[in-house]
């Protein structure tokens, strides 16, 4: 089929939907949507509560615990304890199938019911209370998106990495400080989409450099400070001038690295060892397009926070996978053919409409499942009435669709609805990409969580604070910090007091929401322009995360490369 102009049904904006894609759908044999990419992605984020936790009581075992539902959602909240217990079975909230009633309505029935886990934690997680949305990890501390990682505090999007702070899409690295988008980094410091260096400070995309401070662009370099090379002894002698344990050199320096930066050209985007692709900070791709934070990839499209998947489109937070669509949080590893997943888990196959399902395959609108197969709604069938009673509803979503508030419909093919989502649009993902005040908010039909923030007594102003971390005693730790921004108070532990002693690192003076806000802000939003390079004399096109009206010089890969190496 030809290449299909539509409107979106939900913002009224035109998008395409490429001859390629039909191919794909016809393929997990689902109709091409009717949202536009970006509220497409919006349906899926609005699903996703990464970082509002709040204190309640577990409802089977009553102690207290964590959780990113609070006292007001209608299901039961479990521990991970309870939740991943025997005491309790997802079947006994089994429903039967009504077909005069329009499926999503059922479906919100079930959601309203059964059990959910307080925090999204899978495989063996130790010493992770405060933190949400991590796989096989020890000692995480209110980060969120983290693999198989130990001792990360304050971070996001955090694989294979030990004893990280303050720190957004790290990889295979150790003993690091504000980092972005960095890979196989060791005892760096705010170091920014640059991979391979040690012992380096302030640094953007340099690699495979070691003892380079205020560098930009850089490659196989070592003793260099602001670009400029010097000896071993010449490098040090000048280090040792500069007070990295300042707050005050530190603030002054990243106003000056800032600057300096943008004397010198970027690449149009962060893409390495990739193949015919499109998007931004991309490993190991080949066919993917519109795909951000991504890395083994291949034949994907709109996608999000992946790695090691294949055929697949509209997906995010997925992890090793084939023929997957619409896929919104939980990892979902070793899984294939599955559609219109909320929270998916491990080794799923033919599943469709389904949240916190895992080992199970040819199940139909569940939630919660554990190795079963031939359910619908939570409730047993035999293959043949499953088969028939999955045709039967498929057919029922085209004549009988559900109609949210908006006046959007839902037929078979569409994602969950933004308004069945437990949490407010201002405490989910879709939050920290596309920031709305509440009365936008309400205004597009999302949801709204009035927040309500802990009292604590402030007992000092993080602005009162020693500017030199050799001047911080142990006393901190009984102190609550006044953020020197938003006046939250937050607190310095034990473990984070060490490591900012050990690396040299002034004590922040602002909140973790703001810093990580501040992290935001330096990143590319996911979206792409078509823009031509800024070197004289060139005019090679591409797609690009940095807006036209960005301050930055953007270079295509040729030229960029020309510069650089």
């Amino acid at each position: 089929m030809l290449s299909q102009a539509k409107q979106c049904q939900n913002c009224k904006k035109d998008f395409t939907v490429e001859s390629e894609d039909f191919k794909f759908y016809e393929k997990i044999k689902v109709p091409p949507p009717t949202f536009c990419p970006e509220c497409r992605l919006t349906r899926r984020f609005c699903w996703r509560n990464e970082r509002s936790l709040y204190k309640r009581t577990c409802d089977l075992c009553q102690k207290r615990m964590i959780s990113i539902y609070d006292t007001g959602v209608s299901f039961p909240v479990y521990c991970t304890e309870c939740w991943k217990g025997d005491s309790w079975d997802p079947l006994e909230y089994a429903q039967d199938y009504n077909p005069k009633q329009p499926f999503f309505e059922q479906w919100k029935e079930l959601f309203l019911k059964v059990p959910r886990q307080a925090l999204v934690q899978i495989g063996d997680c130790l010493d992770t209370e405060y933190t949400n949305l991590v796989k096989d990890v020890k000692d995480v501390f209110l980060a969120y998106s983290v693999i198989n990682s130990e001792d990360v505090f304050y971070s996001k999007n955090i694989d294979r990495s030990k004893i990280v702070f303050d720190s957004y899409n790290t990889v295979e690295s150790e003993l690091i400080y504000e980092n972005m988008g960095g890979v196989k980094n060791y005892n760096c410091q705010y170091a920014y989409w640059s991979s391979s260096c040690i012992d380096c400070n302030f640094t953007l995309d340099c690699g495979n450099c070691s003892d380079c401070f205020g560098c930009v662009n850089l490659r196989n370099k070592r003793y260099c400070i602001w670009n400029e090379q010097y000896t071993r002894e010449e490098y040090f002698e000048k280090l040792k001038k500069l007070n990295l344990g300042s707050y005050r050199f530190k603030e002054e320096t990243l106003n000056k690295f800032w600057g300096f930066s943008l004397q010198l050209p970027r690449k149009y985007s962060k893409i390495t060892n990739c193949t015919n692709v499109t998007g931004d900070e991309l490993r190991n791709c080949k066919n993917t397009f519109f795909a951000f934070n991504a890395y083994d990839l291949e034949d994907t499209k709109f996608v999000h926070r992946c790695l090691k998947t294949k055929n697949s489109m509209d997906i995010c937070h997925m992890d090793v996978g084939e023929l997957i669509y619409e896929h919104a949080s939980g990892g979902s590893g070793q899984s294939s053919n599955i559609k219109f997943i909320i929270n998916g888990g491990l080794a799923m196959s033919e599943v469709e409409y389904s949240d916190l399902c895992q080992s199970s395959s040819n199940i139909f609108g569940c939630i919660g499942l554990k190795s079963k197969q031939y359910c619908i709604l939570n409730k047993q069938y035999k293959k043949e009435s499953f088969d028939k009673l999955r045709i039967q509803i498929i057919a029922d979503m085209e004549k009988n669709p559900y109609i949210d508030k908006k006046g959007n419909v839902y037929k078979y093919g569409e994602f969950f609805p933004f308004e069945f989502s437990p949490f407010g649009y201002n405490e989910t993902l879709i939050n920290d990409l596309y920031p709305l005040s509440e009365k936008e908010i309400i205004e597009k039909g999302y949801n709204w969580k009035e927040k309500i923030e802990s009292k604590y007594n402030i007992t000092k102003k993080a602005e009162d604070l020693p500017d030199d971390i050799k001047d911080v005693d142990d006393s901190i730790l009984n102190e609550v910090l006044e953020c020197t921004i938003t006046k939250k108070p937050f607190k310095i532990t034990s473990f984070e007091l060490q490591f900012y002693r050990r690396m040299n690192i002034p004590i922040p003076r602002v909140h973790q929401d703001e810093r990580y806000k501040r992290r935001l802000a330096l990143r590319n939003p996911l979206m792409l322009w078509h823009r031509k390079c800024m070197k004289d004399g060139c005019q090679n096109g591409f797609e690009t995360s940095y807006a036209p009206e960005r301050p930055e010089i953007v270079y295509c890969e040729r030229c960029y490369n020309q510069e650089v190496y």
